[in-house]
């Protein structure tokens, strides 16, 4: 059994404009709205590839019905928290001419903190054996510990967990030594300790691969079991259990669509198929299938299972 938490869920809406400029007035040519969240968009991907998902959510009051709708035509059972107040949105513009992404988010409502103890009641149920996947942002008043006293518990029930956060909640995470973490270089650099800029759209230039495996050791060596780090179309590298380091990378076929969301594909697809009982190289050439299908279309999660097999087909992994 799978487990997705999200503790910032948004609404993600998709508005697609040409020749898109900062200052001008523009009508959109396509828009869309989607109930998500890092957690949600990797159920969606989890489900998709066949596996039984329960997604647990802290959703604002209003737009439970919404949540509860969409992840049930999706095949993913729900659990959701529901709080005074409306769902952050995130803002999504595409250029298809200029083929750019503007992003725009919004923080999240602050949250007392019994919040979190709900959350805890919802995860009571994990079992030996299960995959729980914690992925996103905290929303304000959430405290920075809250990922950690999460992964704490569920390692007492005896559940593997896989963290994907970014900041010092990633940080007060990584402490409580999760199974698994999915990060990105700008994710990794934090966790490492160095520095870098107040977003993940700064960019680190072209990091080198050994550079990036020096750094996920050391992050290992914390007491993490398993490391993957994506980049970008350079595929994603990981550590296995054993320390070994491994290289997946697969080609397009089509043209991008939308990225929002590769890496929490990525996750989904490695998070299957190390449930599933497979080896790591086989989880980190799904998971980069995954990541690769979820660019073909719009909306976050939304990948299709004839584009993650067949560019699972075109796939390629090795020992680095």
């Amino acid at each position: 059994m799978i487990y997705t938490v999200t503790l910032n869920s948004s609404i993600d809406r998709t508005l697609t404009v040409e020749r898109f400029r900062v200052g001008g007035t523009f009508k959109a040519t396509q828009s869309d709205m989607l109930p998500a969240g890092k957690g949600i968009n990797v159920a969606r991907v989890v489900a998709t590839l066949g596996e039984r998902v329960t997604a647990i959510a802290i959703v604002g009051q209003n737009d439970v019905p919404a949540f509860v709708d969409e992840l049930a035509r999706g095949g993913i059972e729900s659990r959701l928290v529901g709080v005074l107040g409306a769902t952050r949105v995130s803002v999504t513009i595409l250029d298809p001419l200029d083929h750019t992404e503007t992003h725009l988010r919004e923080q999240g409502q602050s949250l007392p903190p019994e919040v979190l103890r709900q959350v805890k009641a919802e995860l009571a149920g994990v079992a030996g054996g299960d995959w729980v996947v914690l992925a996103g942002s905290l929303p304000p008043g959430m405290p920075e510990e809250g990922y950690r006293e999460l992964i704490e518990m569920c390692a007492a029930h005896g559940a593997y967990t896989l963290l994907d956060a970014n900041g010092r909640p990633l940080v007060a995470g990584v402490a409580a030594c999760p199974t698994a973490l999915r990060l990105n270089l700008f994710e990794l650099w934090q966790v490492d300790g160095q520095p870098v800029g107040e977003s993940a759209e700064d960019d680190l230039g072209e990091v080198p691969l050994a550079e990036a495996l020096s750094a996920m050791r050391r992050v290992r060596e914390r007491g993490v079991e398993m490391v993957v780090v994506s980049m970008g179309a350079r595929g994603a590298v990981g550590l296995d259990s054993g320390g070994r380091a491994w290289w997946a990378a697969t080609s397009l076929d089509q043209p991008v669509v939308d990225a929002v969301g590769s890496g929490d594909a990525l996750g989904a697809g490695w998070a299957v198929a190390q449930a599933q009982g497979k080896s790591f190289p086989e989880a980190l050439l799904l998971g980069v299938a995954c990541g690769a299908a979820n660019t073909l279309v719009a909306g976050a999660g939304r990948c299709r299972r004839s584009d993650i097999d067949r560019l699972a087909a075109r796939a390629v992994v090795r020992e680095v």
